[in-house]
Order: C-alpha cells, then structure tokens, then sequence
C-alpha cells in the first residue's frame, strides 16, 4: 500500500495552530501539497471503508451531488479540518508508529475516530473535578479487584468516571489498529477512550491501566498531547512516556515483587497462573495475558484471556 505523510506545514494550517509548526511525532517535513495533490489524498481517503463507515455512523454529512466520493472527501476535510476549533491539535498523536510506517487511510481514520471522541467528550463532561491525587494507589488496587466480577469492565469505567475522567467507548473505523487513547482538554478534562477492538479482559484490563497511567502521569493539566495506543503493535516509538505508561499499568496489575518472585512469571504453568491471580484478588486473565505479551506466544492460555467477556458487559444496555 501506498505510504503517505501529512506534511509538517499541511498539518499546521489545518488545526489551525498559534504557531507555525506543530511537532508532529515522526512527521517528515514536506511542502504545503497543492490542489491537485490535495483533491488526491482526499479521493484516496473517500474511497476506503473507513470513510464510507463515517457516513454509517453520521460522523459526515456528504452533500447530494453525483459525485460521492469527492462529496465525501470534502465531508471528511470538514469534519477534520473546518468546524470546532476547540478540540486538540489532532497531529499531536503519541506513542504510534513513525508516520512513515502508516498509510495516508490508518492515519485519518484515527485522526477521525480521535476527532468524533472529542466532540463526544465535550458534550458529556464529567461533573465532578478531576484530581491527579484520585489515581492512587488504592484507587487502582480497588479498580483491578473489579476484574474478578461478571460485570467487572463495566463498573471499572464508572469508578474511572466517578473520579472525574470522561471515558467514550467507540468502536475503531476499517484501517484503524487502535486500542486506547488519552488526552486532556479544557472543555472536557481528562478524556480515556476505548475501542475494544480485541474483545479480551486481558487486553481491557492492561489498555485500561496504561492510558489511565497516561492521565496520571502527563496529562495531569489540559495540553495539547493525545496519547494514541495500539497495543500488539510490533513496532512502537521508543518514548519514555509509553514506557512510563506501561509501567504503571503492569505494576498497578501485578505488583513488580511479587511478580519477579511468582512462580508464574518462572514457570508459565496454568495452575500458577491461576494461584497469583487468586492470591491478588484479581481475574486470571491478567496474569495470563502477561505471560502472552512477555514471552511472545499468544497462543497460550486461550481459554484464561476471557475472548468475547468485555464488549456485551460494557455495551449492554
């Protein structure tokens, strides 16, 4: 597939920053593209599922001429581009890939789906004032112990909100590989979105963890940084603040001693498995899910990682 960046002056002018360059994380710098060059990537872009799924789900409103794909192509520059200037620099995407590893429908679909979790935020905002101070570590030891129960990632992200965190659960677009995000905003506060695009309770309880690690550790005040996580990506950006991140939501899981002295970590057994996660108090597909990522063999313990247990609990009405 075709690789393409959105150059660091395009990327400018479009969210309209104060200044003249927006650090674009991996961003290669390139000129403004002219109009033939623009009508391109846009047609490029209508074209792709993702953008017939944004009109799906009404996030675009395409005019009523013939031509459907430059109708859509101009509903998408809108919508990303031409309406609320309130939302955050949608260039500031943390802890991806190098844009030079993405293709032009990956890149606006997230820029996409960050843009419609905004909007949502914003109309919903939390009532109750955020404090940094609320994430502790009592906090997460009571929001992990959750995990053990039937209806556990649903009660986790009320208890996330009860602390004065917006959490907009929005399914991915096509093209999309993203699991979580994290930013924080003047009109909304801090802001966790879920896409539960892997429907496991190990992968809910860690992307859960690391973007609230995120929102405790850098985005405390309103800033222009979104935090944009896949999670089984073979290639991440080697930034301090993903790892920070990772860190956070490990250790909040599994305390590091008695990880590092645990037979599970030494032996990989299933009933070891089991005995950590009941000597925390926790579900065993966190355990299991660690003993997955870290060795690299995701073919393991299949039937611990609880698939198809998070998506109905949360979306049921």
């Amino acid at each position: 597939m075709t690789q393409f960046s959105l150059g660091q002056a395009w990327v400018s002018r479009v969210t309209n920053a104060d200044t003249p360059d927006v650090p674009v994380i991996g961003a290669v710098v390139s000129p403004m593209p002219d109009s033939e060059q623009l009508k391109t990537v846009l047609r490029k872009v209508s074209l792709s599922d993702s953008a017939r799924e944004m009109v799906r789900r009404r996030w675009l409103q395409p005019g009523s001429s013939n031509d459907k794909v430059a109708e859509r192509g101009q509903a998408i520059f809108d919508f990303l581009f031409s309406r609320n200037t309130s939302r955050p620099a949608l260039a500031m995407f943390k802890g991806r890939r190098l844009s030079a590893q993405r293709d032009l429908v990956e890149e606006v679909s997230s820029m996409a789906w960050i843009a419609h979790v905004t909007d949502t935020a914003q109309s919903q905002p939390s009532t109750v004032k955020f404090k940094p101070a609320a994430i502790s570590e009592d906090f997460v030891r009571r929001l992990t112990k959750l995990s053990v129960l039937d209806d556990g990632p649903r009660r986790a992200l009320a208890t996330v909100r009860e602390i004065g965190v917006t959490v907009v659960v929005e399914s991915g677009l096509p093209g999309m590989s993203v699991d979580g995000a994290s930013f924080h905003s003047r009109q909304a506060g801090p802001v966790l979105a879920l896409t539960l695009r892997h429907d496991r309770l190990d992968n809910f309880w860690f992307t859960l963890l690391h973007e609230l690690g995120h929102i405790v550790l850098h985005l405390t005040e309103p800033v222009d940084d979104i935090y944009i996580d896949s999670m089984d990506e073979s290639v991440r950006d080697e930034q301090e603040a993903e790892a920070e991140a990772d860190a956070f939501a490990k250790d909040g899981l599994v305390p590091r001693d008695t990880w590092f002295r645990s037979d599970a970590r030494r032996l990989g057994s299933e009933n070891s498995v089991i005995a950590l996660a009941k000597q925390l108090g926790i579900h065993p597909s966190i355990v299991a899910g660690r003993i997955r990522y870290e060795r690299r063999e995701f073919r393991v313990f299949s039937d611990l990682v609880g698939m198809g247990r998070v998506r109905d609990v949360i979306l049921a009405d």
